[in-house]
This record gives C-alpha cells, sequence and structure tokens, in this order.
C-alpha cells in the first residue's frame, strides 16, 4: 500500500512539472510574438507617415501644376515649397517646410509675411528634404525625400512646370 501511494505522488510531479514546462513555453511564445508585433506595426507606422508625406507633396504639385505656381523659397533661413493660388481674385501662397521635426504648412495671403512659427503639423519625420532637379531634354524635376523614424527614406521626382 505504501508503495502505490509513492508511485502516485510521482505521477502528480511529473503532471506538475509537465504544466509548468507548457507554462512557460506559453509565456516565452507569447512574449516573442508580441516584441515581433510591436516591430512591424511600428515599422508600418513609420512606413505610412513616409508615403503620407511624399502623397501630399505630390498632389500639391500636381494640383498647381501650372507655370509659375510652384516656387522655391526661404521661411525664418528655412527652405520652403510654396505653391501659388488665385481665390475669387486675391493672391494666396501655401509654404510647405520641414521644421522641429514635422512636416509643416502655411497658408497665407501673398502680402502677408511668413513665420515658420506659424505652420500646421502635417506629418512627424525624422528627415524631410526637397531639391530642384534638372535633366536636358525635359521639364524640371523636383526630387522629395521623406523619412519618419528610424525607417528607410522614401523618395519621388515629380514633374513640373516653371
Amino acid at each position: 500500500m505504501n508503495q502505490k501511494k509513492g508511485l502516485h505522488t510521482a505521477d502528480s510531479l511529473f503532471s506538475f512539472l509537465l504544466l509548468l514546462v507548457f507554462s512557460l513555453f506559453t509565456l516565452l511564445l507569447s512574449g516573442t510574438g508580441a516584441a515581433v508585433y510591436r516591430n512591424s506595426a511600428s515599422h508600418l507606422d513609420e512606413n505610412y507617415t513616409s508615403r503620407t508625406a511624399i502623397a501630399y507633396i505630390s498632389e500639391k504639385v500636381r494640383q498647381h501644376n501650372s507655370s509659375g505656381d510652384i516656387l522655391f523659397s526661404e521661411i525664418d533661413g528655412t527652405e520652403a515649397l510654396v505653391f501659388h493660388d488665385t481665390i475669387e481674385g486675391e493672391s494666396f501662397l501655401t509654404y510647405v517646410y520641414y521644421n522641429d521635426g514635422a512636416l509643416r504648412e502655411l497658408f497665407l495671403r501673398e502680402s502677408s509675411q511668413p513665420d515658420t512659427s506659424m505652420g500646421s503639423r502635417i506629418a512627424e519625420l525624422s528627415d524631410f528634404s526637397f531639391r530642384k532637379e534638372e535633366v536636358p531634354g525635359t521639364s524640371p524635376l523636383i526630387s522629395v525625400t521623406a523619412r519618419a523614424g528610424d525607417g528607410d527614406s522614401l523618395s519621388v521626382l515629380l514633374h513640373y512646370c516653371e
């Protein structure tokens, strides 16, 4: 009778240890899955933000693709793309520039003085740049590059009319 009780304790101990090992592996697998998900979600968010900034600039260039409607300027020493609009006979300018870690937009009457602190945030970026590209035999291009967080940079070349 004593021998059966010892065997029963060994079976219970084995079952308990098996349950403990299963639980530990489950926790380890869940932790690994959560880390992979967090990393993927962060990368997707950075990629989405960069693509949004590129799409925003691309659409602005398409909307203002008339001669003289796109200018290159500066606000307080910060490079800006400037888009000209005429609304009900009045001239307005939209300044798009990168300042304080964000792509910003500032919409003003042409007669108003722009200030970088007045712009609205469009997208949080770690880097943003644009420059005019001259390619012989074609219309001028604007090269736009955006990066969000530690993600990859995204770039686009846009045709426009001078």
